[in-house]
């Protein structure tokens, strides 16, 4: 896809940010929490408000205008820890509460969110069941009031420095099925405890952690979406967005990768063998053709949402090829021997990470696909 002129400023804008605040950094990979004066300065940029619109405060532009930011954060400021502390702050601005809030959901919480002055998180994984609907078991019970929300959340990204929770609780069950509401719920609501740090042992500095909620109560205007509907149209809609968007970081991590290993050989007068060219050209023409399809299904969110019926099968397809890319990118440093720099090891373990979490997930969809063809 050939961006247009607003797109390549914005690549230009964040790709200058991401080299002189955060490539510059040796102390990123090492720590779990996040740097205020980091994330100030990306509010100063306004890299928070990508996605929302004018009328909130924000920069505009919409899934394509932040796969585009996404690539040139992690491309140039190698470090995919950053950019997914940032990826899922602005995903839940747009998607959760520009998607599914009402006008004076908006208008309270947009504003807030576009100037990073407001982190929020999407509280839907318990600990020792993950996101699976048939065993979260956090509840919000109705009251005279609004409801009454009693559970635990885990593994949640921005968890330890989130301002808004948006929490997925049991609303209803018919049989063994329940139904699901979501709920805005701001981490000074009284009940509200937030647990952790998390440390994964990657995506530093990344913050992850969990929250305890013990009798919070909300006002019934603190729903978001439509009730009972939330499992449905907001968390299994926003694990596709997700694996759909954290494509275009990873172009922009392989394409640190090789221009770093490139540097690494050249410095060290390496005259690579011809397997080792044709390793290099098979890896980089990959690359360049998993941007095009990243930046094409950012593309048909903007055009379709989340109802392109292609949508799951290219992000299979993505993940799959970004898988043989990163091998193909460690054949390279093996066969010739190069000692890579702390920049290199960090971000490729990192994405090795981010693949290796995904696999699980894409392989229930591969099955669910293979299987509607026999029904």
């Amino acid at each position: 896809m050939i961006l247009n002129d607003e797109l390549k400023g914005l690549k230009e804008l964040v790709a200058r940010f991401a080299a002189g605040r955060i490539a510059t950094r040796s102390d990123l990979h090492l720590s779990m929490d996040f740097p205020p004066e980091l994330r100030e300065a990306m509010s100063r940029e306004n890299l928070f408000g990508i996605g929302i619109p004018v009328a909130y405060q924000g920069m505009g532009g919409g899934w394509l205008h932040m796969a585009v930011a996404g690539q040139a954060l992690v491309e140039n400021g190698y470090s995919l820890g950053v950019a997914l502390s940032w990826l899922m702050h602005v995903l839940v601005s747009r998607f959760v509460f520009f998607g599914f809030g009402t006008d004076q959901q908006k208008m309270s919480h947009l504003p807030a969110l576009a100037k990073g002055a407001c982190t929020p998180c999407l509280a839907v994984s318990e600990p020792g069941v993950g996101g699976h609907p048939k065993h979260l078991a956090t509840t919000a019970r109705k009251t005279g009031h609004g409801y009454r929300i009693t559970g635990e959340k885990a593994y949640l990204t921005n968890g330890p420095i989130a301002d808004v929770y948006v929490v997925l609780a049991v609303t209803g069950k018919d049989g063994d099925r329940k139904s699901y509401s979501a709920f805005i719920v701001p981490s000074d609501t009284p009940g509200l405890r937030k647990t952790g740090p998390m440390d994964l042992g990657f995506f530093r500095p990344c913050p992850h952690g969990g929250i305890v909620l013990d009798e919070c109560e909300v006002p019934p205007e603190n729903i978001l979406g439509r009730e009972g509907l939330a499992y449905q149209e907001i968390a299994m809609a926003f694990r596709l967005i997700e694996d759909v968007m954290m494509m275009a970081p990873f172009v922009g991590g392989a394409r640190a990768l090789i221009s770093l290993a490139a540097a690494s050989l050249k410095d060290g007068g390496i005259s690579p063998s011809s397997e080792v060219a044709s390793l290099l050209g098979e890896t980089i023409s990959s690359v360049d053709s998993l941007e095009i399809l990243a930046y094409e299904a950012a593309n048909a969110l903007d055009q379709y949402h989340i109802n392109h019926p292609g949508l799951a099968s290219v992000s299979l397809f993505m993940r799959r090829i970004a898988g043989l890319v990163h091998q193909r990118i460690e054949e390279v440093v093996q066969k010739t021997g190069i000692r890579m720099s702390e920049p290199f090891l960090s971000l490729s373990r990192d994405i090795a990470s981010a693949l290796r979490i995904a696999a699980n997930v894409a392989g229930i969809r591969q099955k669910k696909l293979g299987m509607s063809l026999l029904c």
